[in-house]
């Protein structure tokens, strides 16, 4: 390949976007990268699908997979490993780096038997970009030193997306994130529909979603436990103080008609989470403890209604925290 546009394309999933970014921050001050967050207006106004296949199949001196099992069973990376699969098969596998994300026996069954890759449980980050940049080299690149050009070029992308981070707290960005609130309710109902539907659990669920309300309550319940997904936005025009919380309680949620609660349900367990932007502009769910991944409402949800399924396991097996009063 003589001179191609990009020395580096990075084949990702969603939630390893921000090890995406770290290898592409580490690899672009030298290199010219293809990371799909950085090239928003590249794809702008164009055949998304063929946008992201073109770098992988003909752009690139070497394809970069960050590789999980699920790695290609979703729109993007199915369309980036077919693309990968067809340049590999030109370039008798010369061109691609597998960087395993998570442990795993399996790898694409196209790959050869006899590929080096690497894994994140033996190599750090720093190993994998040196030896990326040798890969880089052997193919005929370079890695260029840091022009002033390419450091304002570099400052105007952080200083772009430094900005919409800002206008999260606007009135649009507000709506913005009350829509994800909206996706996340809407997903975790249909989530919900289909257990009860399979008729192995029963999740009874109700919904309280009012806009500039304080409180959006996504509540369900079992026989014993119930969970609640609450976005908690205390000032009507402001993001400060607001979260989005997921609470376990050891008692059931939601009273029938004509009963009474004597007393208040006991919180067992509470994660929460802030509204985050990513790098390709999305509006995603970030916990404010443990893992630092970004979830799209659609994970989320997922991740709820598994917890509370989970709840309620628990409460069966005796392992769900319970006062004197029990």
């Amino acid at each position: 390949m003589v001179n191609p546009k990009y020395d580096v394309a990075i084949s990702f999933l969603y939630q390893d976007l921000p090890l995406a970014q770290a290898l592409y921050d580490k690899l672009c001050k030298g290199l010219e990268v293809f990371f799909f967050p950085g090239n928003q207006e590249i794809l702008a106004g164009t055949d998304g699908l063929e946008s992201m296949r073109t770098p992988f199949r003909y752009d690139s001196r070497l394809n970069v997979v960050l590789y999980r099992p699920n790695w290609g069973n979703t729109p993007w990376t199915a369309v980036e490993e077919l693309a990968i699969k067809e340049s590999c098969l030109d370039n008798s596998y010369r061109n691609i780096f597998v960087f395993v994300i998570e442990s795993t026996g399996v790898l694409p069954k196209w790959l050869p038997d006899t590929h080096v890759y690497f894994s994140s449980e033996h190599y750090s980050l720093d190993e994998a970009v040196g030896a990326i940049k040798a890969r880089i080299q052997d193919r005929g690149g370079e890695f260029r030193l840091l022009t002033p050009a390419r450091k304002a070029e570099l400052n105007r992308t952080e200083e772009v997306y430094r900005r919409a981070k800002a206008s999260m707290s606007t009135e649009e960005g507000l709506a913005r994130i009350f829509s994800k609130v909206e996706e996340l309710f809407d997903e975790i109902q249909a989530q919900c529909d289909e257990v009860n539907a399979g008729g192995n659990a029963h999740i009874e669920y109700r919904i309280k979603l009012q806009e500039y309300d304080m409180e959006q309550i996504f509540t369900l319940s079992g026989p014993r436990v119930g969970l609640l997904v609450i976005w908690f936005q205390p000032i009507r025009n402001l993001l400060d103080g607001s979260f989005l919380g997921v609470r376990e309680f050891n008692e059931k949620m939601i009273i029938p008609p004509g009963n009474i609660r004597l007393h208040q349900p006991e919180i067992v367990n509470e994660t929460k989470y802030d509204p985050d932007l990513t790098r390709a502009f999305e509006y995603g769910w970030k916990p404010q403890r443990g893992q630092k991944d970004l979830l799209s409402s659609k994970e989320l949800a997922k991740q709820c209604v598994i917890q509370f399924l989970d709840l309620v396991n628990r409460d069966r097996d005796g392992k769900v925290r319970r006062t004197s009063r029990y």
